[in-house]
């Protein structure tokens, strides 16, 4: 595998990591690494709480699962559009600088969106071309952070680094959706958006704590065209990397959505409120934390493609048990296992893009794994339009047969992935 250059010196007798829950915790020993994780933390606390306020004020304007996936849906498109050239920027400059600008951009996004429900201004279309914005801001934020976890730590600590960014994202997935929920019952949404705006701000402070590491992938000696076209051709002569894409895609783009019809299944099928879907968000967080510390506690586990292909499996089943479900305590139960499964196989697969790539072209090649993210907002419109004619719940439950159907079929058919 290509070899990868870090930061920080690696000493010889620090190679064997502890194992277990003793290694849980390893990549937070690293004060630059750790300094970047809080900021994670923040900047996530403020993705969830958007996430439930926007769904629910959606759903309040229009009562349309369609409307759900028209917002997600121009996220996710502005994220593919522009990902590529995220990652060719991402590589031509400094990264903690980078995601400083994108996280400032997304902090003003979001007090626009605030100001607006504060005046009664608020109309689809404002929370339509926020989402645009968002995505774009996205499409250069994620492909950096991605690409500087192996510039802020030792590799033997990259596979737990990645687990610990996934806990960051699940921590607040677990506390912020249910006190999103509160909020937005006991004072209305416009607070959530301007807590929102401070978690930003917040972010902002703690990765200006984050030394900047002065390497740069590559020079900027030759044009972004050249940089995007060399880092697709790499892909294409990495076999490897071609299959762990593909095994994003998937599940991704059809397992995913069913996050952003929670509004639905809360309001109609449930009939539990904004503060059940709290709490419906929060039990993925919670399983999703579980998931993650798990992973982080394998530390350089080597059967990592077994991992990626029975957490796939494993994700698919939930999502049609969760789907069947009509009892709300039951379906709580589906979603903290989906949480748990899903947050394996993403970390897994990340973990394996990340090892099995050169640092010249980290920010390029993990770039196209965003445009993979990217999907997600494509996937909720495809939902959003099949729940809105047979039901969220049938449309849940395909999308979780795809993902199963799918990863069975690549078990069977890519040997390479089982070994990996």
């Amino acid at each position: 595998m290509p070899g990868i250059n870090n930061t920080q010196d690696e000493d010889p007798q620090v190679l064997a990591a502890p194992k277990g829950w003793r290694a849980t915790f390893d990549s937070l020993q690293v004060l630059s690494y750790r300094w970047f994780w809080l900021a994670i933390l923040s900047s996530f606390a403020a993705v969830q709480m958007q996430v439930l306020a926007r769904g629910w004020l959606v759903y309040e304007l229009t009562d349309s699962p369609r409307a759900l996936g028209l917002v997600s849906a121009a996220w996710g498109a502005m994220l593919m559009l522009f990902a590529p050239l995220g990652g060719v920027v991402a590589d031509r400059v400094e990264k903690r600088n980078l995601i400083v600008a994108t996280q400032s951009a997304a902090g003003v996004i979001a007090l626009v969106i605030a100001i607006l429900i504060s005046t009664d201004a608020i109309r689809l279309w404002h929370l339509v071309a926020a989402s645009l914005l968002s995505g774009a801001v996205l499409a250069f934020d994620l492909p950096a952070r991605q690409a500087i976890v192996p510039d802020l730590v030792e590799r033997h600590r990259i596979m737990n680094a990645i687990a610990l960014y996934s806990g960051a994202i699940n921590v607040s997935r677990v506390v912020f959706p249910a006190l999103g929920g509160l909020l937005v019952s006991a004072v209305g949404i416009a607070s959530v958006y301007y807590v929102v705006v401070g978690c930003y701000l917040l972010a902002v402070a703690l990765l200006l704590r984050v030394p900047a590491t002065g390497r740069r992938a590559v020079e900027a000696n030759a044009s972004v065209r050249f940089h995007l076209a060399e880092g697709l051709s790499y892909i294409r002569r990495t076999p490897v990397l071609t299959v762990l894409l593909a095994m994003a895609v998937i599940p991704i783009l059809f397992g995913m959505p069913y996050q952003l019809l929670m509004p639905v299944f809360a309001e109609d099928v449930f009939d539990v409120g904004v503060r059940g879907l709290g709490f419906l968000m929060a039990a993925v967080g919670v399983g999703a934390l579980v998931g993650s510390l798990s992973v982080a506690s394998l530390g350089d586990f080597r059967r990592k493609g077994l991992l990626l292909i029975g957490s796939a499996i494993l994700f698919g089943l939930t999502l049609i048990c969760f789907a069947l479900s009509r009892n709300f305590y039951l379906s709580l139960f589906f979603l903290f296992w989906t949480g748990v499964v899903n947050t394996a196989y993403l970390a897994t697969n990340n973990t394996l893009l990340q090892t099995n790539v050169e640092d010249r072209v980290r920010g390029r090649v993990m770039s196209i794994y965003m445009m993979t993210v990217g999907l997600f907002g494509v996937g909720v419109l495809l939902a959003g339009e099949v729940a809105e004619h047979v039901g969220a719940p049938l449309a849940v439950a395909i999308g979780g047969g795809i993902v199963l159907l799918f990863t069975l079929a690549m078990a069977l058919g890519q040997p390479r992935l089982r070994r990996l």
